[in-house]
């Protein structure tokens, strides 16, 4: 009764494995699906011009890197936004310049308020 039991353990513990193994590997099946698709939709985008490197100012590569974002959009920004008036009758006219700038550039909203600051005056 007791050897019985223990190769029903055994048996139990050794279809868990297999069963983790098959769920491991369709799992990494899945992730590489996914990966190809990603390539492939990255190669396939619109507006890509035969022997041009691919690299286009709204390349989705730079999409999740904030650091990037800032950095290019900032160096875009500093050439078009006018400086911070001195009076303060004349900010909300400074701020819906800024606005209209960043709607016609597409500046993302998690880098706007990142490029305006340093053109704010103590």
């Amino acid at each position: 009764m007791e050897e019985r039991r223990r190769e029903l353990e055994v048996t139990i513990a050794r279809e868990q494995v297999e069963r983790d193994a098959r769920l491991k590997a369709e799992q990494l099946r899945v992730e590489h699906e996914i990966r190809l698709e990603e390539l492939k939709a990255r190669q396939a985008k619109p507006g890509d011009g035969g022997g041009v490197d691919g690299h286009t100012p709204s390349d989705p590569s730079e999409a999740d890197n904030l650091a990037l974002q800032k950095k290019r959009f900032g160096e875009m920004m500093r050439h078009v936004l006018p400086k911070m008036p001195q009076e303060s009758a004349e900010l909300p006219q400074f701020f819906e310049t800024v606005e209209k700038f960043y709607a016609m550039y597409e500046v993302p909203a998690e880098v706007q308020a990142k490029i305006l600051i340093p053109l704010f005056t103590a």
